[in-house]
């Protein structure tokens, strides 16, 4: 009986073809009536392969990104002769976070770069809106970084108004929040005054900028301030990252250990 009933349905559909095909008021007819339906599924497959695309094209965007930065930083250097005011010349490699903690006491990140693609313990790791932190160790194709977020973490910064040097600490609670500590006293401050980069050391070019002064508190017995300062960067929303190293930073570990 269902072999009947199969039959019958291949000879219907064969008959409505031969219809369609030859009967150019039915095909319309046919072609107007499945127009919304077809034309749902074809806005379906076309956002699905959208979709893809689009992923793809964000990561080599994102990899034409850190060429771009890579250029610049050399450019710059190249045309500034000026001793005092020569910049680093810095590569940029962009890599995907696949795994990030920002709840924990300690936390880190993992990147899907390493050493294969010439990442190497103790380069630095920024987003276009602040640094996420310092590559704590690699394996042939993958990296763990030190996150800002972590109880040993010490970046140099500098108040980008007032020009004064300090450093940044997380103690915990908040990822959106960290403290500058070793900012004296005697300079004027005001809620959101930016923090950028120092550029001192070896790790991450100066003039990035870090977050603002969300509040601050004179500690007049110690002769500092107390400043809390909110990120730029939502580390809980981490996808994308470049991973920078010094060009010259071997240069200039070798003279400063042999100056100690």
């Amino acid at each position: 009986m269902y072999h009947f009933l199969l039959l019958f349905i291949v000879i219907e559909g064969f008959s409505v073809f031969l219809l369609s095909t030859n009967n150019s008021f039915f095909r319309y007819t046919i072609l107007e009536h499945s127009q919304p339906y077809t034309g749902f599924a074809q806005q379906a497959f076309n956002a699905t392969v959208d979709y893809f695309n689009l992923k793809q094209e964000n990561k080599l965007l994102i990899e034409e990104n850190a060429k771009l930065h890579t250029l610049l930083s050399n450019s710059q250097s190249s045309f500034s002769d000026s001793i005092t005011n020569r910049n680093k010349q810095y590569t940029y490699t962009a890599a995907t976070v696949i795994n990030n903690s920002v709840f924990k006491r300690n936390n880190f990140l993992t990147l899907n770069k390493g050493r294969k693609h010439g990442i190497k313990k103790g380069m630095g790791v920024i987003t276009s809106d602040g640094i996420v932190g310092i590559i704590h160790s690699v394996s042939n194709q993958f990296s763990l970084v030190f996150s800002v977020l972590h109880q040993k973490s010490a970046i140099s910064v500098r108040l980008k108004k007032q020009g004064n040097i300090g450093f940044l600490k997380w103690h915990g609670f908040d990822y959106r929040e960290a403290n500058i500590v070793n900012i004296p006293n005697h300079i004027t401050l005001a809620e959101g005054d930016t923090i950028s980069t120092s550029g001192f050391g070896t790790i991450f070019p100066e003039k990035i900028n870090l977050g603002v002064i969300q509040s601050y508190k004179n500690i007049e017995e110690k002769g500092y301030y107390r400043i809390k300062i909110c990120f730029f960067t939502d580390m809980n929303k981490l996808r994308y990252v470049y991973i920078v190293h010094s060009l010259e930073s071997k240069e200039q570990k070798i003279l400063e250990n042999n100056h100690e």
